[in-house]
């Protein structure tokens, strides 16, 4: 079917023309938004701006707490861990109390029974020599009426 333009006369396929016009409707496409843009106020592009950036900064804190709330965690495990430490140390320092004075306790025993030790070895040597300096007593002598 042929094509007539405005004048009601047939147009060839063929010519440039039609394309022509063709690409400057899309061109005309892409310059409405650039020329939409134009005529913004600076003021609102700015304050897009300044929202597309706060936008940004509250993403980037909230990433922050979040971590920070981890953090958090983590530490509050570790200070339950270190009071369990705390508390078991502290049962090793009164048992290593109690044993001190077990030690010095069974130290005190160990010098007692060597006082006593040396008491005995001096009355046992005393008495040896005491034994030793005797005399050796007479027999007695049996009763001379009788005969076994």
């Amino acid at each position: 079917m042929p094509i007539f333009d405005e004048n009601g006369k047939p147009v060839n396929q063929d010519d440039e023309l039609p394309l022509l016009l063709d690409n400057q409707n899309t061109l005309n496409n892409g310059s409405k938004v650039k020329s939409v843009i134009r005529n913004l106020p600076i003021g609102l592009i700015i304050s897009f701006i300044l929202i597309i950036i706060l936008g940004i900064m509250v993403v980037s804190l909230g990433t922050k707490v979040s971590s920070m709330s981890s953090d958090l965690a983590r530490i509050e495990g570790l200070k339950t861990q270190l009071s369990s430490l705390e508390s078991r140390l502290e049962d090793m320092n009164r048992e290593k109390g109690r044993i001190k004075s077990d030690l010095t306790q069974m130290r005190g025993d160990i010098e007692t029974l060597k006082i006593q030790k040396e008491k005995a070895a001096a009355q046992l040597q005393k008495q040896q020599q005491t034994n030793g300096k005797k005399r050796p007593a007479a027999k007695k002598s049996k009763p001379a009426g009788r005969n076994q």
